[in-house]
């Protein structure tokens, strides 16, 4: 049996879960988990994790309440290696359209290092929404009229996105119409008053 290689990275703000890093594509759903493969489906009946969820590129488990990581760890990282090497044990609970996959994909992104990188600039970006394999994303904050965010659009998220779902047709972003949110900005040249 071929191990699959994973590693775990911390969720900010969410000390019961884990998020789990794996392959593109190694299984084939997003979403919740109804059933996992037995190995790791006795950690869920016996109560110590709460949820799982398939993202596009990781496992997202969630802990149940008075379960920490550093007492259950190398249990669920044992469990979840042998689950990953019979991927057709999993089984989803919601909708696996390619645009549920999509969704999910965009979300990753919106919360990884593009999004990051997009924050750390005073920008915001949301999922407007998904639909028919095409993105439509909200840029606000710095993003709004900052001449450098097409360029951000394409060059960082459409293919961050595009690396994680090949299939998507098109990402497109709308921004708050008025200037600074709302506030009136000061033209650089000054004008003349009337007296």
């Amino acid at each position: 049996m071929t191990m699959v290689p994973t590693h775990p990275e911390s969720v900010v703000g969410e000390p019961s879960v884990l998020r789990w890093i794996i392959p593109a594509g190694l299984l084939p759903f997003v979403g919740p988990v109804t059933t996992a493969p037995v190995a790791l489906q006795s950690s869920i009946d016996d109560g110590t994790i709460a949820r799982i969820d398939v993202e596009p590129t990781a496992i997202r488990i969630r802990l149940s309440a008075g379960r920490s990581w550093r007492t259950e760890g190398d249990r669920i990282r044992r469990a979840l290696h042998g689950a990953l090497a019979v991927p057709d044990a999993w089984m989803p609970q919601v909708d696996a359209s390619p645009d549920a996959i999509l969704r999910m994909a965009v979300l990753e992104v919106i919360d990884g290092d593009v999004g990051d990188y997009i924050r750390s600039h005073g920008g915001i970006i949301e999922l407007v929404g998904v639909s028919d394999g095409r993105v439509r994303l909200s840029l606000n904050g710095s993003c709004a009229h900052c001449p450098a965010s097409d360029v951000t659009l394409t060059e960082r998220v459409e293919r961050a996105v595009r690396t994680r779902f090949p299939a998507v047709r098109e990402v497109t972003a709308e921004s708050d119409k008025g200037l600074a949110g709302g506030r009136r900005l000061l033209g650089i040249i000054p004008t003349r008053r009337a007296r």
